[in-house]
């Protein structure tokens, strides 16, 4: 191929994605969502507050001349609730939001290495009762971006779905430490490290060596209660002036000292709450088998009632409006394991994937986020769900599939 060649398709495929933006603002713009356009530059520590560690080495991050840190937006979720809480700083007003826009993330497991994106999403705030009433409001967003996807003309898609809520209330069912939970709840969304923190919390022995070799510093926090003693360690750390590593904080330090002691004296998980752990989260299927599957475990276990019954009756009702409302819903999968890779999602979430250049890629994915507001400055937990499309990966697997079907 020549470089005309190249030039002219790249001049192609940036002007079908163009067309295919444009497709996208006018369904969302359809269906009620108000367009905003939240700035390029961001604070930083916002994002790894709430996106993981992991996307540090992914994002764009400088120091401006006054040393603050900022970074190149590397989504439009975060900067969307930003704001929108300058707005409405108590949170209080009901909104459906539309955005278009760049996002900067390097990218290098897509089939080309990707910098810089365009996204196009929705975001709803505030239109029902958090993790309580919500199913209605995920399904109609979940819909809509069924109808973005299908909008690009792609047909070849899998679309897996998952709710991290469901499993929330399971290890709240157990008789394990609150704490605990609270860990295995933080971790789902990072596979391999959660599958560490188990095996770690089921070992007695790795349990017993895993506390910090302070033992003077940790008798004498024995007195003061968990923040307190946060506050303590910080302070030790910033004086001795023990600088954040790997990106991580003098909090997330302090966090991760008091975790490891609070492990060396504790009990390691009963080899039942293990394997009950791992069988719910091989659940994978058809959503209404996975959910058959899902009330076959928890009743086996007494725990089919309470706060999981209620999670799972919501799921089921979430199921029967999709099935409703999806022309195919064939091309829906469920899993228990399923929990996308952003540290802020709370409850239901969902991917749109697909074939391109022999890879498999994510073109459209979102979910439910009923706590990020409130770390952001709202006054409480506020209810929300949103969905982004990668418009130039949706339209390049778009033309693939459409090439292939010889169309």
């Amino acid at each position: 191929m020549s470089n005309s060649d190249m030039d002219a398709g790249s001049l192609a495929s940036a002007a079908e994605s163009r067309a295919l933006a444009d497709r996208l603002q006018t369904l969302f713009g359809e269906a009620g969502f108000q367009p905003v356009d939240p700035p390029v530059l961001q604070p930083a520590d916002v994002f790894l507050d709430r996106s993981g560690e992991d996307i540090r080495r992914r994002m764009y991050v400088f120091s401006d001349p006054g040393g603050a840190e900022l970074c190149l937006r590397p989504d439009l979720t975060i900067p969307t609730c930003r704001q929108y809480l300058e707005e409405y700083p108590k949170a209080d007003k009901p909104v459906k939001l539309t955005y278009r826009g760049l996002a900067f993330r390097y990218q290098s497991s897509a089939p080309w290495p990707m910098r810089e994106f365009t996204q196009v999403g929705v975001e709803q705030i505030g239109e029902c009762d958090a993790g309580k009433s919500c199913e209605e409001a995920d399904a109609a967003i979940l819909e809509l971006a069924l109808r973005a996807v299908e909008t690009s003309g792609l047909a070849s898609y899998r679309l897996e779905m998952g709710d991290l809520a469901l499993f929330g209330a399971l290890v709240d069912g157990l008789d394990i430490p609150a704490t605990w939970a609270e860990r295995l709840k933080r971790h789902f969304w990072r596979p391999d490290y959660f599958r560490e923190l188990l095996l770690r919390l089921a070992d007695q022995n790795a349990l017993a060596a895993s506390g910090p070799d302070l033992p003077g510093l940790f008798s004498a926090l024995g007195a003061l209660d968990g923040v307190q003693a946060k506050a303590l360690i910080e302070e030790v750390l910033t004086l001795a002036g023990i600088s954040p590593v790997g990106g991580r904080s003098t909090r997330e330090i302090a966090e991760r000292l008091l975790e490891q002691a609070a492990d060396a004296g504790a009990q390691a998980l009963p080899k039942d709450i293990v394997e009950l752990i791992d069988g719910f989260l091989a659940i994978s299927g058809a959503p209404n088998d996975a959910l058959t599957k899902i009330r076959e475990l928890t009743k086996a276990a007494g725990l089919s009632g309470g706060t999981l019954g209620e999670a799972m009756t919501r799921l089921e009702r979430r199921f029967e409006r999709l099935e409703a409302a999806a022309p195919d819903f064939s091309k829906a999968h469920f899993a228990t394991s399923f929990g996308r890779n952003m540290e802020y999602y709370t409850g239901f979430v969902f991917e749109f994937r697909t074939q391109l250049a022999g890879k498999t890629v994510n073109v459209a994915g979102g979910g439910r986020y009923d706590t990020l507001l409130e770390t952001l400055g709202a006054p409480g937990p506020v209810p929300a769900i949103g969905c982004a499309i990668g418009v130039e990966r949706l339209a390049r697997a778009a033309a693939e599939n459409a090439k292939g079907a010889g169309r």
